[in-house]
């Protein structure tokens, strides 16, 4: 019967390392050689990146509402779902 031969774990593990003479040269797909420049940094106002921009449209306000509306409701719906419990829970 063959064991497996624990290693020492307090020693440092051998690492061999092979240098060749030649760089090694990877190739670049051609899509990635011509992508447009990004904007470099600074070039924009911190403000710039950091406010939100919301036009107030139709379409845009609608599901504001609709969110606060059903916040509201959830709120109701909990709320009140815990007083009828308490209360359910008094009377027996």
């Amino acid at each position: 019967m063959k064991h497996a031969r624990i290693p020492d774990f307090s020693q440092a593990v051998p690492v061999r390392i092979t240098v060749s003479s030649k760089p090694v040269r990877v190739p670049v797909d051609r899509r990635y050689r011509n992508l447009p420049d990004e904007t470099p940094p600074g070039a924009i106002e911190p403000w710039q990146a950091v406010a939100p921009v919301r036009p107030d449209t139709a379409h845009s306000c609608s599901p504001r509402f609709l969110d606060v509306a059903g916040e509201l409701l959830a709120a109701v719906a909990i709320i009140g779902g815990g007083m009828v419990l308490t209360g359910l829970a008094s009377l027996l």
